[in-house]
C-alpha cells in the first residue's frame, strides 16, 4: 500500500470512528443535508439568547455544544470538555445548547427540566447530575434529582409540568440544525464544526490554531 493510500485509509478510519461516536437523526429528521450556517465571520460562533456557559465572558475561544441528556456519546464528551476547560482556563468558554433527539423518549423532558433548574441558578449542578445518572431522566427521576440538589420542589415541579421552556428548547433545535447539526454531540469551535464524541486532542488542535491566529 502506498503512503498516499495508507493516509487515505487512516483518514477513512478516523471518519468512521467519529461517525460511530455520534447519535444521528433518522433520515426523516430532514436537516442532514443542510449546510452549516456560522455567520458572516467564520471566527465567531453565532449563538443567540441567554444560554448557560462555563468559562470566562471574554474568552478567546467559544465552544458551542449541542447536546442531548439521553445521548451516551454526549455523556462521554463531557469528560473531554472538562479536560479542555482545565487546560485552557478562561481562554475558553463552553456554551450549552439543547438538541434533544426526537427518538430519545425522555430527552425533551430532561432539557426542559435543566432549564427549570437554571431558574434557581443550578443549571450546571443539574446538568452534571443528569449525565452522572443517565438512566434517571424519567419525569419522576427528574423531580427527584431536583430535590436532591435542594431546589424548591414546588417551583421546579410547576415549571416542568407546565412545559414552560418547551419553546426555548425547540428554538435551540432550530439553531442547531441551522449550524449543521444532525446528531449529537455536535460542537462549533470558533466557527469550526466538530461532530461526535471528540478526543481532547481534536479540541486542542482547533483551539491552538485559533489562538495562534489571533
Amino acid at each position: 500500500m502506498t503512503a498516499a493510500a495508507w493516509a487515505g485509509h487512516q483518514g477513512a478510519n478516523l471518519m468512521l470512528a467519529q461517525d460511530e461516536d455520534w447519535v444521528r437523526l433518522p433520515s426523516s429528521g430532514g436537516s442532514g443535508d443542510s449546510e452549516p450556517a456560522h455567520g458572516s465571520n467564520p471566527q465567531d460562533n453565532q449563538v443567540s439568547g441567554d444560554h448557560p456557559q462555563r468559562g470566562g465572558d471574554n474568552a478567546s475561544i467559544t465552544i458551542t455544544e449541542y447536546s442531548d441528556f439521553q445521548c451516551p456519546y454526549c455523556r462521554k464528551a463531557e469528560t473531554s470538555l472538562k479536560q479542555v476547560m482545565k487546560k485552557y482556563g478562561d481562554r475558553v468558554r463552553v456554551v450549552y445548547m439543547d438538541f434533544p433527539l426526537a427518538f430519545h423518549r425522555d430527552a425533551m423532558e430532561a432539557a426542559m427540566a435543566a432549564r427549570c433548574a437554571d431558574e434557581q441558578g443550578q443549571f450546571w449542578a443539574y446538568h452534571d447530575a443528569l449525565f452522572e445518572s443517565p438512566s434517571g431522566i424519567s419525569n419522576p427521576a427528574l423531580k427527584t434529582t431536583a430535590a436532591q440538589l435542594g431546589l424548591d420542589r414546588m417551583s421546579f415541579d410547576r415549571c416542568l409540568d407546565q412545559h414552560k421552556y418547551r419553546d426555548a428548547v425547540v428554538a435551540d433545535l432550530a439553531e442547531g440544525k441551522a449550524a449543521g447539526a444532525n446528531g449529537t454531540p455536535y460542537f462549533v469551535v470558533n466557527g469550526v464544526p466538530m461532530s461526535g464524541d471528540q478526543p481532547v486532542s481534536a479540541f486542542e488542535s482547533v483551539i491552538d490554531q485559533k489562538l495562534r491566529s489571533r
